[in-house]
């Protein structure tokens, strides 16, 4: 007995020492083996696109991410996971490097000297709401990115949030081709300057004052563009500012009466190879205050003097006044008479023609507006695409009209109450308000002389035979409204936003234009309905004692049965 026991002990302990020695060795084998990357996750969140694996592939130089984020255990219950998340979503960018992206992982509560660092790059804690033990309270949380590369300042990203993951990708391929190119690429920006309505040009001229000079409206877009790292240039399109021959992209913003020689130099960029960003619109509208209380409507038609160059190119601006149900309320200013004073009031309008794109109004396969939210598109315009004239230019649609938009006639004077009315027979939804054009583009000025420029001292001489050009894989953005574009109405929704990822899709690189937001599934329990509560109460409260009565019922009756044959088996 004894030397079974002891030989079963050996065998054990030399099948154990076997056993691991086995596992080490496949494992040393195995782990110098590549045996790929899966993810089983139902979005394919981990998943790194073929775009951003060529942006990351191609560093010459490593490039270190510096994660900045309060430890689990101090974050509140919602945010616990979110540095296990990014982890895991840096890794896979490392993985997708070849070993030129590094990452590192600091919490900057714990370190007050990085705290300071941080603090003077403008990178602070904020605040989320926390509930913990059935208490309501408030936490100061750290969670941004820093990008290193070279010798450049760090490139960060302030607030990184659990929704930050969808467009995590698109965040860091953007910024790191930024820090990785040479030098800063050159974006030209034409824009019309607001001028004094003419009364009041006639009241300054009847007072013997100066009219104010034309205003710049679209200052906060230079500055946008600036603090992403662009080289901005303002032009005038004449012959003493022209578009720079190292501009890589040109920007159109709200056009007025181009001339001929305008609309060439325009197209001679686009031809060379530029990239062009145009914002247009057919209408602008004046709120003027009604005798009987709210406001009268005046559309006013614009003369942008691009609308040929546009229609040569297979893009037209519809003639029509777009409205739509989705609508954004305004604060208007007016002047009320109040107990003899004037005073100046706002006033909330809500009308059709300050129209709110909203999400499912994106195309959310190109980056330019896969992360949008919503957009004001106000007093904006639908557009019309010629099939014929674009040829074998691959045209993208950016975004659409909803179900709800219609469009009405444009009359000279206000609008009238059934122009502000939904018209079923005037739908036009699912129509684009814009697209990105890709290819050569048609050239409208392939023959004859170029135009002389305007203010010459002979405006019919020509300045002699047109440029040949080879065929040029440009791009061309077309929106169909300007003022979206505004220094009043930029900051407003996502705006910006879409106007910082067209230009940054159209400057950086055609990886950017593919990648895109990844859907998370927002996995939430749905409300229940009574009848289900009534059921659910049922169930736990009734049904289950009456199925246990039940049973006890029916074992009570077969064992009375098996009582009877057992006896009746007893007196035969």
């Amino acid at each position: 007995m004894a030397n079974q026991k002891l030989n079963f002990n050996l065998t054990f302990a030399l099948s154990a020492v076997l056993l691991f020695g086995i596992v080490t060795f496949f494992n040393g084998v195995l782990g110098r083996i590549d045996l790929g990357r899966f993810d089983l996750t139902e979005d394919s969140i981990y998943t790194i696109s073929d775009s951003a694996k060529r942006v990351l592939g191609e560093l010459d130089v490593p490039v270190k991410i510096k994660l900045y984020i309060t430890a689990k255990e101090d974050m509140p219950t919602g945010l616990q996971t979110l540095e296990r998340d990014l982890v895991d979503k840096l890794a896979e960018f490392r993985a997708a490097s070849k070993g030129n992206l590094s990452f590192a992982v600091y919490d900057p509560s714990k370190d007050d000297e990085l705290a300071e660092k941080l603090a003077s790059q403008g990178v602070r804690p904020f605040q989320v709401q926390s509930i913990e033990r059935d208490a309501m309270g408030i936490k100061l949380v750290y969670s941004s990115i820093g990008i290193l590369y070279k010798d450049k300042e760090e490139e960060l990203l302030p607030q990184v949030l659990p929704q930050s993951l969808e467009t995590l990708e698109y965040d860091l391929c953007s910024r790191i081709t930024k820090l990785t190119r040479d030098e800063d690429p050159v974006v030209a920006i034409y824009a019309s300057k607001q001028t004094v309505d003419p009364q009041m040009m006639q009241l300054y001229m009847q007072m013997g004052q100066q009219p104010p000079a034309p205003q710049d409206i679209y200052t906060q877009c230079q500055e946008l563009l600036k603090r992403e790292g662009y080289d901005v240039r303002p032009v005038e399109i004449t012959e003493e500012s022209q578009i720079p021959e190292d501009a890589t992209t040109l920007l159109v913003l709200a056009p007025r009466n181009l001339n001929e020689r305008q609309r060439y130099e325009i197209n001679r960029f686009v031809q060379r190879g530029g990239n062009l960003i145009v914002a247009t619109q057919r209408y602008e509208y004046n709120y003027n205050p009604g005798s009987r209380g709210g406001f009268n409507i005046t559309p006013a038609e614009q003369t942008a003097g691009i609308e040929q160059l546009l229609e040569s190119y297979g893009v037209s601006l519809s003639d029509r006044l777009l409205m739509d149900g989705n609508m954004e309320i305004l604060s208007i200013p007016s002047t009320q008479n109040i107990g003899g004073f004037s005073v100046q009031m706002n006033q909330p309008v809500q009308a059709p023609m300050q129209i709110k794109v909203v999400g499912s109004q994106f195309n959310q396969d190109v980056s330019i507006t896969s992360r949008m939210a919503n957009i004001l598109y106000l007093w904006g315009s639908r557009l019309e695409i010629d099939a014929e004239k674009l040829g074998d230019v691959e045209m993208t649609e950016l975004f659409k009209t909803s179900e709800l938009a219609w469009e009405v006639d444009y009359t000279a004077g206000p609008l009238v109450q059934a122009n502000l009315q939904p018209d079923p027979t005037a739908d036009v939804s699912g129509e684009p308000l814009a697209v990105m054009l890709n290819g050569d583009l048609p050239n409208p000025y392939a023959e004859g002389d170029v135009p002389a420029w305007a203010g010459a001292a002979n405006d019919s001489v020509l300045a002699g035979p047109v440029e040949s050009f080879p065929p040029a894989n440009s791009k061309v953005v077309v929106v169909g409204c300007a003022k979206m574009f505004d220094d009043n109405l930029i900051g407003a929704a996502s705006n910006g936003l879409f106007l910082l990822n067209a230009v940054d899709a159209l400057s950086l690189g055609d990886d950017l234009i593919a990648m895109r937001a990844k859907a998370y599934t927002q996995r939430v329990i749905e409300p229940v309905s009574d009848q289900k509560k009534l059921f659910f109460r049922f169930f736990a409260i009734g049904l289950v004692p009456v199925l246990i009565a039940l049973f006890g019922v029916m074992r009570t009756i077969k064992r009375r049965q098996e009582s009877a044959i057992y006896w009746a088996a007893q007196r035969g």
